[in-house]
C-alpha cells in the first residue's frame, strides 16, 4: 500500500471518544509487533489467538495475554492463515512456493505442503463441506482441499484476479475477481461454475462476507465503495461510500455489524444489517495502512495490522514503513 501515515497513535486514541459515542465502537489501544509487510489476518475464538500472514513468517498474538510470536512458521509470501476448527491446525497459503501449508496451530510445525495454484491468496473454511478453499489469484481457480486427506479433493477454473470469498446461506460460494470487477458463483457439490455478477461502480473488489441477517455479500472496492449483491437474485444492489484502499470486510454476525478497514484513507467503516438490507452507520479514525483485520467473536474486537510509512526514496518507489512502527490498532465496542 504505498501510502504515508497521517494520523498519529494519541490522535486515534482522542478521537475514540467521538467515534463511541456516534458509532458504538473506538480505537482502545494497539499491540506491538515485528516489522514486516502483512496480508490476512484471522481470529480463532477457540484458542483466543490471532493469525497474520506477515512478512515472512506467521504471526501468532494471544489475545488473552497480548504475547506475540513474531515467527510461529517461516513463510514465503504468505497471504492468509486460516485456523481449520477442532483440528488444532491451520493452512497458511504460501505466495511463493504455490503451496498450501497445514502448520501446527501451537508450534507451527509443519504437517504438509500441498501443491496449489499460482499464487494462493484468500482462503476460507467451508463448514458444510468440511473443506478449506483456496483462492488461485494468478491461476484464476478454486481449489478444495481435505485437511484430513491433506489433499486437493476438487478445483474450479473461474479467471486470473481471484481475491477473497463467502458463502451465502445455501452453500454456494462467492468469489471476488478484482480483474473483470464481478463476482463468481460456485457450486462446490458439483464443481462447477455458475456464471458471473457485475459490480458496476466498484473498481478491484478484494474484501468479501456475507451478511446472514440481510442475506447479503458485500464487498470491498479500491474505489471506495462497498458493493451489495442480493445472492439470491444475483445482482448488485447498492453502493455505499467508504474509504479508499481496502482490502477486507470482516463480519461480526453475532453484534450484526460488518467492518471495512480502508487503508487509503485510513478509516475503518462500520456498517450494519437488517433483514434486506446493508447500512453504513460510518467511520471510525485508525491509521493509513490499515486495510485488513480480523474480529474476535467473543468480544467484539477489531485488530487491524498497520504501520508507519515513510516517503519513497525515489520517485516511483515503494514506501518502506518506518522501522520498529509494526502494530495491531485495536477497535473495541463501547
Amino acid at each position: 500500500m504505498r501510502v504515508r501515515l497521517v494520523v498519529s497513535a494519541a490522535a486515534l486514541l482522542a478521537s475514540a471518544p467521538l467515534a463511541a459515542a456516534s458509532l458504538g465502537y473506538a480505537v482502545t489501544g494497539g499491540i506491538h509487533g515485528p516489522d514486516g509487510g502483512w496480508d490476512y489476518a484471522s481470529v480463532d475464538p477457540v484458542a483466543h489467538r490471532l493469525y497474520i500472514a506477515h512478512g515472512t513468517a506467521v504471526t501468532a498474538v494471544d489475545l488473552v495475554t497480548k504475547a506475540v510470536t513474531p515467527a510461529l512458521a517461516p513463510a514465503s509470501r504468505p497471504h492468509e492463515v486460516l485456523p481449520i476448527p477442532g483440528s488444532g491446525l491451520l493452512l497458511e497459503t504460501d505466495g511463493g512456493t504455490g503451496t498450501a501449508r497445514l502448520l501446527d496451530a501451537m508450534t507451527g510445525a509443519e504437517k504438509a505442503s500441498i501443491k496449489v495454484g499460482e499464487n494462493p491468496d484468500a482462503a476460507i473454511w467451508d463448514a458444510k463441506r468440511k473443506l478449506a478453499i483456496v483462492m488461485n489469484a494468478k491461476s484464476g481457480t478454486v481449489m478444495a482441499i481435505d485437511p484430513a486427506k491433506a489433499a486437493v479433493v476438487g478445483t474450479v477454473t473461474l479467471a486470473p484476479g481471484l481475491e477473497f470469498a463467502a458463502f451465502d446461506k445455501k452453500g454456494l460460494l462467492y468469489v471476488n475477481n478484482e480483474d473483470r470487477n464481478q463476482i463468481a458463483v460456485v457450486d462446490l457439490d458439483t464443481m462447477a461454475a455458475l456464471g458471473w455478477i457485475d459490480l458496476k461502480g466498484c473498481e478491484e473488489p478484494s474484501g468479501m462476507a456475507y451478511a446472514p441477517t440481510a442475506d447479503r455479500i458485500v464487498s470491498a472496492c479500491a474505489n471506495g465503495v462497498a458493493a451489495v449483491v442480493d445472492p439470491g437474485k444475483r445482482k448488485l444492489v447498492a453502493t455505499l461510500p467508504i474509504g479508499k484502499g481496502p482490502d477486507a470486510v470482516i463480519g461480526d454476525p453475532k453484534r450484526q455489524r460488518l467492518f471495512i478497514p480502508s487503508g487509503g484513507a485510513g478509516t475503518l467503516a462500520v456498517l450494519a444489517e437488517t433483514p434486506g438490507k446493508i447500512g453504513l452507520l460510518g467511520t471510525v479514525p485508525t491509521m493509513v495502512s490499515a486495510r485488513t483485520g480480523a474480529v474476535d467473536p467473543n468480544d467484539g474486537k477489531v485488530y487491524l495490522p498497520a504501520a508507519e510509512m515513510q516517503p519513497p526514496a525515489t520517485p516511483g518507489a515503494r514506501r518502506q514503513m518506518v522501522p520498529g512502527s509494526f502494530r495491531l490498532i485495536v477497535v473495541s465496542p463501547q
